[in-house]
């Protein structure tokens, strides 16, 4: 139960980095949780305490890298659904190139690191 009176009500999404674009995350939220109510999803447990100190499922764990969200959203026929296969493979192809495109980079700490046995 939600304590509060029904004008104090409000939904927080956290998940997001600062960097994102707000309509596709906002559309994403939307309608992630218009398919949980459409597909009867019933949402995990409650996490009490701090969620850091508990072992989570891996089919709970978030992705790790760009190219493994990307990877999951091809393959997500939820997102195939609500935003059409030409949409899901560009924005994913996008993130494909900038992950390909980040591998590429040298941070200062390689060059630290490696330049001396150069």
């Amino acid at each position: 139960m939600i304590s509060g009176s029904p004008k104090s009500q409000r939904v927080e999404y956290r998940v997001a980095a600062a960097d994102s674009n707000p309509y596709v995350i906002l559309s994403a939220a939307l309608a992630s949780g218009l398919w949980g109510i459409e597909n009867k999803v019933e949402p995990e447990p409650v996490v009490t305490g701090n969620a850091y100190d508990r072992k989570y499922p891996a089919r709970l764990a978030l992705p790790r890298t760009l190219w493994e969200s990307a990877q999951r959203l091809k393959g997500s026929k939820m997102a195939r659904d609500w935003f059409g296969d030409a949409f899901v493979e560009h924005f994913a192809a996008t993130r494909e190139w900038e992950e390909r495109e980040f591998r590429k980079h040298i941070s200062d700490w390689e060059l630290a690191r490696y330049f001396e046995i150069i």
